[in-house]
């Protein structure tokens, strides 16, 4: 559950097909995965980079959409009160350090549930009381005052099962659920393919001298349908989110339309 780079998977020529696979297993023993060194050492570098860039900016300037919506999602949730936030696939907390300089006292505790690694690595380079890592989400969950928010930026195209990674963190039973930057396709039964991105996309910003080579995870494509019926009948959608234009892959010489969508969910009284 590193930093994620959904929109790659649109960046394959057109003429190029994508190779579906019959399961996630079989997508995994035909790639590296997160589970990559190089892809950790990479997102840590940017992520501290990317840190001490915000702590000189003066600016105020939101240029990413992302940005705009995240910071509406914090705004809006108990705004009377400062947010324990549940980060899933945070990576090393480029969302929280970027959150903390924009809405600053918005935030009480911020944890993060990683891969091993990811949290290793983090742990390793990071102090900060307001921050923690985690690498099970009953570790993270303790961690916080309260259960107020749940983030997943896109992550839950990368489970081995996208609607049972979703049932589970509506099961946290925290107050509010943001979900984004999630692909979803607009075929029936999902899809798993595989994902090949440039090492150095990864993370936040750039990294000077960042290695070359590539990086291959698995990806599962299921519809925004799906996504929306595994919310319980305890929770109600606030907002929905069209976070991308519909884009056209091939997928074994057949066109798959896919687009990324997110979405807030409150726990009702």
């Amino acid at each position: 559950m590193l930093a994620r780079v959904t929109s790659k998977i649109f960046s394959r020529r057109q003429d190029q097909p994508y190779k579906s696979y019959p399961s996630f297993e079989a997508a995994l023993a035909d790639s590296n995965s997160y589970e990559d060194p190089r892809l950790t050492e990479v997102v840590k570098e940017k992520t501290q980079r990317y840190r001490e860039s915000l702590a000189a900016s003066r600016s105020r300037v939101i240029d990413n959409r992302q940005t705009v919506q995240n910071m509406f999602v914090l705004s809006h949730v108990e705004p009377e009160l400062p947010l324990n936030v549940l980060e899933v696939g945070g990576a090393c907390g480029a969302a929280y350090f970027e959150m903390q300089m924009l809405l600053p006292g918005r935030i009480s505790h911020w944890a993060i549930v990683e891969t091993p690694a990811m949290a290793a690595a983090a742990k390793s380079s990071i102090d900060d009381p307001a921050l923690s890592f985690h690498s099970d989400p009953a570790s993270a969950v303790e961690a916080l005052d309260e259960p107020d928010l749940v983030i997943a930026q896109g992550v839950l195209q990368y489970a081995p099962d996208p609607l049972r990674m979703l049932r589970d963190l509506f099961a946290l039973n925290f107050s509010f659920l943001y979900i984004t930057r999630t692909a979803v396709s607009n075929a029936e039964t999902p899809i798993v393919i595989k994902q090949e991105t440039e090492l150095a996309a990864h993370g936040p910003g750039t990294l000077p001298n960042a290695p070359t080579g590539k990086s291959t995870q698995p990806l599962t494509l299921v519809s925004f349908n799906a996504l929306v019926s595994c919310v319980p009948s305890a929770y109600e959608l606030l907002f929905n989110f069209s976070e991308s234009a519909e884009r056209t892959l091939l997928i074994d010489n057949r066109a798959v339309q896919v687009r990324d969508v997110g979405f807030l969910a409150r726990r009702q009284p």
